[in-house]
């Protein structure tokens, strides 16, 4: 083990933890209820402790929340997460904390084959562009993948709190809400409970999620590409009607025609986060010489 980087994917629902020695698949994978511990640093040990605690080179946490000075408070749950605590935690090895979205964000230029499927091909552009990784789960996020400038395969992400955008909800209510109140694990139990939606619900639900993702490309010029994820479109077509989703995300007037050339991919990969996480290791990681 002496090497390996810790790597954790922190929900509002679960906490992912696992260990990773570089490119290769992440190993000692554990899922662990974040309600059932009282902090994170009591989830973090007892996960270290189910590992034997291996001598660690780095580590790199996605948590749900907005990241500010290098810490988080999850938006969903009470925990707090800091990039000094989980350094001191793990004897002064580097640590980072990023938002979830935004490692999912920087997986996104890696993924292939059946990493996704795609919903629409569109047009790809012949020189890189912003990417769009948008989750709905238990919450609503959303962040960008952006190509650097001048140096190829290299990327950065920007978190957004795009969730907390305002939303009339239609067919959905007469105030208006945030968007994460309607297109998030607890927004979709109030609106259909265990129930797959059906009929002109469904139909309804699919554009209004459309709208808004179509929203979120326009404002963030992420001509790329948009990549849907999370546990409430886990299983896609249980929950959305692909021809008034793709109708409705690029029914946006003067910019509709440059919609159509946007492709649409649905992630399969299991935990997104993870592969973005192993790829900002590197700027942890001393350099070889």
């Amino acid at each position: 083990m002496r090497g390996a980087c810790l790597i954790g994917d922190i929900g509002g629902t679960n906490a992912r933890f696992a260990l990773t020695d570089g490119d290769g698949p992440p190993h000692d994978i554990e899922i662990m209820p974040v309600a059932a511990f009282p902090t994170f640093a009591a989830a973090l040990d007892a996960y270290l402790a189910g590992v034997e605690e291996p001598v660690l080179a780095a580590a790199a946490v996605a948590a749900a929340g907005p990241v500010a000075g290098g810490s988080v408070r999850l938006t969903n749950a009470p925990w707090e997460i800091s990039e000094a605590a989980i350094s001191a935690r793990l004897h002064g090895v580097p640590a980072a904390v990023l938002n979830d979205l935004e490692a999912v964000a920087l997986a996104l230029p890696g993924l292939s084959g059946g990493e996704v499927e795609t919903l629409a091909p569109g047009r790809p552009a012949a020189e890189p562009q912003p990417m769009l990784a948008l989750n709905v789960g238990t919450g609503f996020g959303a962040a960008v993948a952006v190509p650097l400038p001048g140096q190829p395969d290299r990327w950065t992400a920007l978190a957004t709190e795009a969730g907390h955008m305002r939303l009339d909800p239609g067919p959905f209510g007469r105030e208006e809400v945030s968007v994460e109140d309607l297109f998030s694990g607890p927004g979709y139990r109030r609106l259909f409970g265990d129930a797959a939606p059906a009929g002109a619900a469904r139909t309804d639900y699919s554009r209004l999620l459309g709208r808004v993702a179509g929203d979120v490309v326009l404002a963030t010029g992420s001509w790329g590409g948009l990549f849907l994820c999370g546990g409430v479109l886990s299983d896609l077509d249980r929950v959305l009607e692909r021809g008034p989703f793709l109708t409705a995300l690029r029914d946006k007037g003067a910019m509709a025609a440059r919609m159509e050339t946007l492709p649409v991919h649905h992630i399969r990969l299991d935990t997104p986060a993870f592969r973005g996480l192993q790829r900002h290791l590197a700027t942890l990681l001393p350099k070889p010489r």
